[in-house]
């Protein structure tokens, strides 16, 4: 399974519907235990004032160190990646576990 991006309110939901159970940096689905490692990240949704995307980041969803790496810098739902400003949305990427390292 590929990794996965899961945003802060769709977790917050799955959470309240005990779909899944998040223990650490450790997201499991209740219905077939399938665990997954989640680290802070965000979505790339669009360029603030709808200019042009020097940096081809749309659609793409980086980490914190990701971030780091480009010099950007995150407040709340933006990013300023040099001179330009994005609006993001904030939540997790999520890597599959494999079993053996899950916890039961």
């Amino acid at each position: 399974m590929a990794r996965l991006f899961i945003s802060q309110k769709r977790l917050d939901a799955w959470t309240a519907e005990e779909r899944v159970d998040v223990s650490g940096n450790t997201m499991t689905l209740t219905a077939d235990g399938r665990a997954f490692e989640i680290r802070p990240a965000v979505r790339f949704l669009r360029v603030a004032g709808d200019e042009a995307d020097p940096n081809a980041l749309i659609g793409t969803v980086l980490d914190e160190q990701a971030l780091a790496d480009l010099g950007a810098d995150r407040y709340m739902e933006s990013v300023i990646v040099g001179d330009t400003a994005y609006d993001v949305q904030g939540g997790f990427l999520g890597e599959p576990l494999p079993l053996e390292t899950r916890d039961s």
